[in-house]
């Protein structure tokens, strides 16, 4: 008895490697047509800025901008810090959405020549050039709080729900809405110029216009006049030149480690992709001798210490032989073939019985129950099993 093993595969038929290429090809259609598609119909949108005058969202400011144009208040929206200081010489109220992106200098400026001037947001660095020494006061806990102040537009307002508070020390400085350490609101005077500082986010934008009084309070501090300049700064007014990019922000040392990285995955992918010779396809007929697979797999069921599993097989291929000899078929079950065992043998069908499924603890048990099947094989194998039946 020998196994062979080969590294030939059978042939394939024609019709199903066709059928394979015709079912690639039309996944690679359905996935171009696909793309084609997405293609055709995307659009170019990117989400508004927060605090954007014409954007809807809840972070967009919208509601409080068409409110001022329904009470006559002629809203114009500037993209840069030119039209910007057009408004502002306009004698228009200017509104800065974010106080951060603007240049030092030209925020005082912008301060110095609009009449009325609303900070919604912007860094501590930024809002010192108009509130000198201000810092984090707090933050609103999501209830309201009354003015507690003097400024007549928060004493017509009442009650706002606050969210960011600033502290400042100075007399020149109003605050209105204490919050921990700080005020919700501020505001001053610089060379005749009001100058009112808010959390326009938690108070003016369209998801928080309508809470207590702050579609009032955005009211009285921005229709001060017939004309409003919204103002939304983008990054060339913070003074430089252009915008940095990532090779200006990375350290010094991530070129050269980037470029010595792609050396050594270059010198891995040339060391570890080397051929030892040309890949050859060539029928190697092995030819195992049965005795050698059998010792092969006694060693395997003897280094996993389970002589029940060598004894079941053993156990499968006597009751298969057994099987054919007495004339059953292979799927007989246990009890059918030791009846038919015992018969031809002339024994009791319980001792057959036990032999065929008897379990094995240990290899002292593994041997006897081996021997046993061997010699019932052997007894079997020596009777005639036609004997004493009719022709």
């Amino acid at each position: 008895m020998s196994l062979l093993a080969t590294t030939e595969r059978p042939a394939r038929p024609r019709g199903s490697r066709r059928r394979r290429i015709v079912t690639w090809c039309v996944l690679a259609a359905v996935a171009l047509a696909a793309t084609l598609a997405v293609v055709a119909l995307e659009r170019e949108w990117t989400a508004p800025d927060p605090l954007d005058a014409e954007s809807p969202r809840y972070a967009g400011a919208r509601a409080v901008t068409t409110l001022l144009g329904e009470r006559g208040v002629d809203v114009e929206t500037a993209g840069d810090l030119d039209a910007a200081r057009d408004g502002a010489e306009r004698g228009a109220t200017l509104v800065v959405t974010d106080a951060s992106l603007v240049e030092t200098e030209a925020l005082r400026d912008l301060a110095r020549t609009a009449p009325d001037v609303v900070i919604l947001d912007g860094d501590f660095a930024a809002l010192d050039a108009l509130f000198p020494g201000i810092g984090f006061g707090g933050h609103g806990s999501g209830e309201p709080v009354s003015p507690s102040c003097a400024l007549p537009v928060a004493e017509n307002a009442g009650d706002i729900v606050p969210g960011a508070s600033y502290s400042v020390a100075g007399d020149d400085v109003t605050g209105c809405y204490p919050v921990d350490e700080g005020h919700a609101v501020l505001q001053t005077t610089i060379g005749g110029s009001t100058v009112t500082l808010l959390d326009g986010v938690e108070i003016l934008a369209n998801d928080a216009l309508a809470t207590e009084g702050h579609a009032a309070l955005a009211l009285g501090l921005l229709e001060q006049h017939d004309e409003l300049v919204w103002y939304a700064p983008g990054p060339g007014d913070a003074g430089a030149d252009a915008a940095p990019t990532i090779a200006d922000l990375a350290p010094g040392w991530v070129t050269p480690a980037i470029v010595l990285a792609a050396l050594v995955a270059l010198a891995s992918a040339v060391w570890r992709g080397r051929r030892f010779g040309p890949l050859v396809a060539e029928s190697l007929p092995v030819t195992v001798r049965a005795g050698e697979t059998l010792e092969g797999r006694a060693r395997l069921y003897r280094d996993g210490g389970d002589p029940n599993h060598a004894l079941r097989a053993l156990r499968r291929g006597a009751s298969a032989r057994l099987a054919q000899r007495v004339g059953l078929s292979t799927d007989a079950d246990t009890e059918q073939l030791a009846r038919a065992v015992a018969a031809a043998l002339g024994r009791d069908p319980r001792e057959v019985h036990a032999v065929l499924t008897a379990e094995a603890q240990t290899d002292a048990d593994l041997a006897d129950l081996g021997a046993r099947l061997r010699d019932l094989e052997s007894a079997l194998n020596s009777t005639d099993p036609w004997e004493g039946r009719s022709r």
